[in-house]
């Protein structure tokens, strides 16, 4: 099996819509995600493939000196290939060739296998962010320092 990361472009849209919506039940919608990636300098977009199959993505913003996961997924029938330590990975360089200070994501307080992964990553927890999400779950604030002064 030939797991590979490469950046996100405009035929990957309809695959990260769908599987937002199935995921999160909400998605940042075919427009957004079409000027994410054709607009927006701060943007880093990659999208993983299992044998030439989309199996996740995740969405980061570089808005430096510190950089922001914006989205994070592997499609249900890819999770335990260690596909988000990839997608994470990905992005941790980019951080580090940007020479980004921190790096941060929420998540929700629930999702303990995401909390265990980033927690792995180097992730420390930061804060709480009461009734974060529409369905009042709180979140948690992660940030992961990449030691750059």
């Amino acid at each position: 099996m030939g797991i590979t990361v490469r950046k996100m472009d405009l035929s990957d849209i309809p695959y990260v819509y769908q599987e937002e919506l199935k995921i999160f039940g909400k998605s940042l919608g075919e427009k957004t995600l079409y000027n994410e990636i054709m607009y927006n300098d701060m943007s880093r977009y990659f999208i993983a493939l299992v044998d030439g199959r989309r199996a996740g993505y995740v969405g980061s913003w570089l808005t430096l000196p510190n950089a922001e996961i914006l989205n994070l997924f592997v499609s249900e029938k890819y999770r335990g290939l260690g596909i988000g330590r990839l997608l994470m990975d990905e992005v941790i360089i980019v951080c580090n060739d940007n020479e980004i200070e921190n790096l941060t994501l929420e998540v929700r307080v629930s999702n303990l296998y995401a909390i265990k992964l980033y927690e792995g990553l180097g992730f420390k927890n930061a804060a709480i962010r009461k009734k974060y999400y529409e369905n009042g779950e709180d979140a948690l604030l992660m940030v992961l320092d990449l030691g750059v002064k």
